[in-house]
């Protein structure tokens, strides 16, 4: 048994158990995966003795516990990468921390209209709260790279937590395809071609269970092969 377990949901659904399962895997730090397929008659049970919220994911080092998916990223920092996950100058990490807490934290339209189905392919008319809140995300992606991202083909140039933050919208954006910018499209191609979002992305497509409040698009939606 490994010192650090990480509990997450589907991989096809839970867009937010990505963010840290990406970030150990591109620092290379071992850890056991604990996965827990959500919205069963059983899940609150089965999640019952890792998290104190019943939500996914939840990371476990030792006897510590952390329930959400910033603050087991900024733990991981802290505790195993001694705060490289940040980009290094102030300017930088504050601009990050700043676009990585509002995708957390907003965008309602987008994280409900938009759930992520690493199986789906359709596009859509949108709302126009949809389309301003994906105008956002396409706002934030182009002014970081435009600003922070000459050293690499990141949000800051090399990855960060930030990347992972915005891996589940990259991951939408794949299925939902909306219209962007030269500059966020690009970002986004980068981000689906990192080969552990690729892996993530493979493994959700291979799940075999449903949601029906998810894949609720029967006859628009295309599963791939």
């Amino acid at each position: 048994m490994k010192d650090i377990r990480l509990v997450i949901g589907d991989k096809n659904y839970s867009s937010w158990s990505l963010c840290p399962w990406l970030l150990l895997k591109m620092y290379d730090i071992e850890f056991d995966e604990i996965q827990i397929a959500l919205y069963q008659d059983n899940t609150a049970e089965k999640l019952g003795p890792y998290s104190p919220s019943l939500k996914v994911p939840v990371l476990l080092h030792r006897e510590i516990t952390i329930w959400d998916s910033l603050a087991i990223c900024e733990y991981i920092n802290e505790e195993f990468l001694q705060g490289i996950a940040w980009p290094a100058s102030p300017r930088r990490r504050a601009s990050a921390r700043s676009v990585s807490a509002e995708i957390h934290s907003e965008f309602p339209t987008l994280k409900k209209t938009w759930p992520m189905n690493c199986k789906a392919s359709v596009k859509l008319n949108v709302s126009e709260q949809l389309y301003n809140e994906v105008a956002r995300v396409d706002a934030i992606w182009s002014c970081c790279r435009h600003k922070f991202g000459e050293n690499g083909n990141y949000l800051f140039g090399r990855f960060s937590i930030a990347d992972c933050l915005f891996a589940p919208t990259a991951v939408i954006f794949n299925s939902y395809r909306p219209e962007l910018s030269q500059t966020a499209q690009s970002y986004l191609n980068a981000l689906l071609d990192n080969p552990f979002v690729q892996k993530w992305m493979a493994q959700g497509r291979d799940e075999i269970s449903r949601l029906p409040e998810v894949e609720r698009l029967p006859v628009t939606l295309a599963h791939a092969s």
